[in-house]
């Protein structure tokens, strides 16, 4: 059974994007609408807090103890040690009214990136993915919301337009890693939330955020419900494994679409919630770009 360890009270717009660094034993996550980078020490507790370049949208962990940063205004490497941003690259130059958004390094050492407009719930957005050597490949187009893209053993990967309110399970090509085989793993249609971010567990469960819906569905890697984590908050965003052993689960909240009422009602709204699920995860892989 889940228990709920700890709770930073940050009361975040909109909370994202948990990463566990386990060089280093340390959790970053952003809120993307205030353009903040946070990091927490687990073993002292202590948090720091670095401006984001830009609407943030994904991280990924890189060699040289460093963090991939996906913002607006493209891909950056960022130095905890000196608080430095360096430019990558942009797979949408020329398209400013997109942001970048639910990004994850794959076993290869790649980067996925997705993309969506920033004004309004539009077909503009695409996937990337983007090679250690820096090609840039579009591997689906006409996405709203990006979200939910989790890389499974055996060469398959999950991802949702959270828009269309359906998770898709895909088969990864062995050559360019292109997307195929495509077919149903969670049908939201007929839920009042939306499927956001998500996480792997060590057993091939999916732990995905139900934003609007106050919490966490498991799956079993078929797309089975084997579950569920209830949090005081309806924003759920998404969820990382943390800590040593990776046997903690964070989970991201935000106040995002809240209203005034609503906001009061919940005071734990944006939050970051730490919890003992019963269950452990697996190391991020290093992005190799």
């Amino acid at each position: 059974m889940s228990q709920l360890i700890e709770v930073l009270p940050l009361r975040m717009e909109l909370g994202e994007c948990p990463l566990w660094d386990h060089r280093h034993n340390r959790l970053y996550w952003v809120d993307i609408i205030r353009c903040t980078l946070f990091e927490l020490d687990w073993l002292s507790r202590a948090m720091r807090i670095w401006p984001l370049p830009a609407l943030g949208g994904g991280l990924a962990l890189l060699g040289r103890d460093e963090i991939l940063v996906a913002a607006q205004t493209g891909l950056f490497r960022f130095s905890p040690a000196s608080g430095q941003y360096r430019y990558l690259l942009h797979p949408e130059m020329g398209m400013p009214t997109n942001r970048l958004n639910e990004g994850k390094a794959d076993p290869a050492g790649n980067f996925w990136i997705g993309s969506m407009s920033t004004l309004g719930r539009r077909p503009e957005g695409s996937l990337y993915r983007i090679s250690p050597a820096g090609e840039i490949s579009r591997m689906l187009t006409g996405v709203h919301v990006p979200n939910a893209l989790v890389f499974l053993p055996g060469d398959e990967a999950i991802f949702t337009d959270s828009h269309m309110k359906v998770i898709w399970r895909y088969h990864l090509g062995p050559h360019n890693g292109e997307l195929g085989g495509r077919r149903v793993f969670a049908d939201d249609t007929e839920l009042a939330s939306i499927p956001d971010g998500a996480v792997a567990d060590s057993e091939g469960n999916i732990w995905n955020a139900k934003f609007g819906g106050g919490r966490i569905a498991v799956y079993q890697g078929q797309g089975r419900p084997a579950g569920e984590l209830l949090l005081p908050a309806t924003q759920v965003t998404s969820c990382a494994f943390c800590g040593p052993e990776l046997d903690y689960l964070a989970v991201t909240t935000a106040k995002r679409l809240l209203d005034d009422e609503q906001r009061r009602a919940q005071a734990e709204a944006g939050n970051l919630f730490i919890f003992r699920p019963g269950a452990t995860g697996l190391r991020e892989p290093i992005c190799r770009i």
